[in-house]
């Protein structure tokens, strides 16, 4: 393996997932990936042979768990606006030896419609900016500011890029705050991407939601399955069960629940 891929540089760091089967380089001080990106891919549910797209992946966490579980994607394609974080991505699928089925490409989601046809994917996965411009403070660093707040684009900019991505009858797959829940829903609504499940995610029992996970369906019919609710802690305040099969084990069932 060409070592710049395989070595890091001490401003970066090599994580693992997964007892060490992933391998993630990343800034050391800039922006990493977080639980969030593992909650929305244990939520993912994939069929062989289809075509995939991650809004927003950063260093690719996202693609490089789908790719290692296995479902056959026929591709998977990341699409980070930052330059640093796409090269990043791209130097984390050469480390993972995933060429195939993964593709990283830097730009601007916004447009996207310059660079695929209408329709071309079944999947879309995003984790887009939780907070407005206008919601405290901008983190200094423009790699955390730019993931973080909707600097680049919005929600409403990521569902219209969504619709115009997928098929059909094709998935959307998204993780928002609870707090701006009513916003995702109206906005899916508005995009014509119909809520089909939806899962509370809280970081212990008795506490309120702190996330929320939607898979949403294009052109789908009213009609929405509420699923259990999903805990990262447990009182003693160490990972639930289910939150440790995120970081230890790749084997998910096809509707995004861990076996």
């Amino acid at each position: 393996m060409n070592g710049l891929v395989s070595s890091f540089t001490p401003k970066e760091t090599m994580d693992s997932l997964f007892r060490g089967e992933i391998k993630i380089v990343q800034e050391r001080d800039g922006y990493r990936f977080s639980i969030d990106a593992l909650l929305l891919a244990g939520f993912v549910w994939l069929i062989r042979g289809e075509r995939v797209i991650d809004l927003g992946t950063g260093v690719g966490i996202i693609p490089l768990i789908l790719g290692k579980r296995g479902e056959g994607a026929r591709e998977i394609v990341g699409v980070e606006i930052q330059e640093d974080l796409a090269e990043l991505a791209k130097r984390n699928v050469l480390l993972n030896r995933f060429e195939d089925p993964i593709t990283i490409h830097h730009g601007d989601i916004r447009g996207l419609n310059d660079t695929f046809p209408p329709s071309s994917f079944d999947v879309v996965v995003t984790n887009p900016p939780y907070y407005r411009v206008s919601d405290g403070r901008i983190n200094p660093h423009s790699q955390k500011a730019i993931a973080r707040h909707e600097v680049k684009c919005t929600i409403d900019d990521t569902l219209r890029v969504a619709r115009y991505l997928l098929k059909e009858g094709g998935r959307i797959f998204v993780i928002f705050p609870a707090y701006r829940s009513i916003t995702l829903f109206n906005n899916l609504r508005g995009a014509a991407l119909e809520p089909k499940r939806l899962r509370w995610v809280h970081s212990r029992e008795g506490e309120g939601a702190k996330f929320v996970l939607v898979e949403a369906y294009k052109g789908g019919g009213e009609g929405v399955e509420i699923l259990t609710p999903f805990f990262i802690y447990t009182d003693g305040g160490i990972y639930t069960q289910e939150m440790e099969k995120l970081y230890s084990d790749a084997t998910i069932n096809r509707k995004g629940e861990q076996q």
